[in-house]
């Protein structure tokens, strides 16, 4: 199929942008999940201080299923597809939720990564069909 006239805007690069940075963190999530699974003993000395008491294990899977989802959602988002959209405005939603509570801890990179998901959370709703638009589905 091809396109004759797309309407995209320069907005669909943050699109992109937010598609490419789930994939990524899908990634590291299913990283540090495997190793919560494989090698506990690696994460289970750091745990001394947090606020919900999980065993290592359930730790491990719910980042393997996070990260499955955003890498997911990430791919989708990249395709421009409707559901991805909606659900990276929800995960944008989330992460910005998250680094406003740790604001006291990491306040530099909490307000760089409160600007980015708003920034990406708006670019995939304004802008998301000019993705799909591009690719001429």
């Amino acid at each position: 199929m091809r396109v004759e006239r797309s309407r995209a805007s320069g907005w669909t690069a943050w699109v992109l942008f937010g598609g490419l940075m789930l994939v990524l963190l899908g990634t590291v999530h299913l990283y540090a999940g495997s190793i919560g699974l494989i090698r506990p003993e690696i994460l289970a000395g750091t745990r001394s201080d947090l606020l919900l008491p999980v065993s290592v294990t359930t730790l491990g899977w719910t980042h393997v299923v996070m990260g499955a989802i955003a890498i997911v959602v990430g791919v989708g988002l990249i395709r421009g597809l409707f559901w991805a959209r909606m659900s990276a405005i929800l995960i944008a939603g989330v992460s910005s939720l998250v680094n406003f509570v740790f604001i006291a801890a990491h306040p530099i990179w909490s307000v760089v990564a409160l600007g980015l998901a708003a920034v990406v959370a708006w670019a995939a709703a304004a802008h998301g069909d000019e993705v799909a638009d591009a690719y001429g589905t």
